[in-house]
């Protein structure tokens, strides 16, 4: 089963080029922060080095999931300042669901829509299934119903959907509530996958519920719209009660303490993502419109915030006109709750800056 990052092996570049507008990923959006990124990690790292390199130099013995260096900062970007939750700092959201597999305690994995394949893989590899709302066996009833039958210890929710379609039936924190609460006297971890939340505000995401739900995992990161992969540093916020359980599959000081410094710095400016939210909205319009003109129209918008839009692996004649102007995207791997194992979508991200987008509007022509 292949991994999500199996989607850059076959691209022949990973930055534009005089023949080469690169849409397989996200290349400027960096720029439309309120905040400047660069100038913010290099003032950091400038205090670290005059200060004797103290977190460079630190061994979080005492501290070995970040939980006291970062979890007041997380309080506080999503409002809960002095909240009864804990976080579980890890190397990359990867890494957190990696780990977080073996709480499926070797119980069929249920997975609510289409989703990224990382977790479905290595629940494969130790043995185990996913199943959906298609899983042989289940004709009757809803969500809830399915994961008591299947007797599930693990459930995976991705917020925003990779999907629009996903995207429109998600029942929001209420849902959310109601699918932990529901599946909590049966012993269910309910993991919501939220690395692409960061385009979303503060108030979207389901770390707000965690201070009630004690079956509840939210997992994030700084890749997405930040653009700070290279940190490799990502957290689980779970209520207290929940944590135990989630740090005694999670390895400690997986994520470096210079990186937990620095992310907590980019924290700490609370919504640094509202301009940039504007903006792909705007330049998505723009983007379907055109491809809509030039008759090669999107088959999925995905969720209004992320910066991408999706079509079937199978319509190769959009991916072939698209590449004949020099326009690639990749085709992105993803578990479909349908076909219950690995399909394949045409991703194509949306070109922010000005300059690519005016570079996209003549390679249309």
């Amino acid at each position: 089963m292949a991994l999500a990052n199996a989607s850059y092996r076959r691209l022949r570049s990973l930055v534009d080029g005089p023949d080469l507008l690169n849409l397989a990923w996200t290349l400027d959006e960096r720029r439309f922060l309120s905040i400047d990124l660069s100038s913010l990690m290099g003032a950091e790292l400038l205090a670290e080095q005059k200060a004797g390199l103290p977190y460079l130099h630190s061994y979080f013995v005492q501290d070995p999931y970040g939980d006291r260096e970062l979890g007041p900062t997380v309080g506080e970007l999503f409002g809960r300042a002095g909240w009864d939750c804990e976080i579980t700092c890890g190397a990359g959201v990867i890494s957190l669901l990696h780990a977080l597999a073996q709480l499926a305690e070797g119980r069929p994995v249920y997975v609510t829509g289409d989703v990224y394949p990382d977790l479905p893989h290595w629940i494969e590899q130790q043995g185990g299934v996913c199943a959906s709302a298609f899983f042989d066996g289940l004709t009757r009833g809803g969500l809830v119903d399915h994961i008591r039958v299947l007797g599930c210890r693990l459930v995976l929710v991705e917020r925003p959907s990779l999907v629009a379609a996903e995207a429109d039936r998600d029942a929001g924190l209420d849902g959310l509530r109601h699918l932990c609460e529901a599946v909590a006297p049966q012993g269910a971890v309910v993991v919501v996958d939220e690395s692409y939340a960061n385009y979303c505000p503060p108030s979207y995401s389901s770390a707000v519920l965690v201070e009630e739900l004690p079956n509840l995992v939210v997992l994030r990161g700084l890749s997405k719209a930040y653009g700070m992969g290279g940190l490799r540093l990502a957290y689980a916020l779970t209520h207290r009660s929940l944590t135990p359980r989630v740090r005694a599959v999670v390895p400690p000081m997986l994520a470096s303490s210079l990186s937990i410094r620095l992310g907590r710095a980019v924290l700490a400016l609370g919504d640094a993502t509202a301009a940039l939210r504007q903006r792909v909205h705007t330049a998505k319009a723009e983007m379907t419109a055109l491809l809509t003109s030039a008759g090669v129209p999107v088959a999925d918008t995905s969720h209004s915030d992320v910066p991408y839009v999706m079509y079937e692996e199978q319509d190769t004649a959009a991916q072939q006109w698209l590449e004949s102007r020099g326009i690639i995207g990749k085709l992105q791997p993803l578990w479909s709750e349908r076909l219950l194992g690995i399909a394949h979508k045409y991703r194509v991200s949306v070109p922010l800056s000005e300059e690519r987008m005016g570079d996209f509007r003549r390679r249309l022509k």
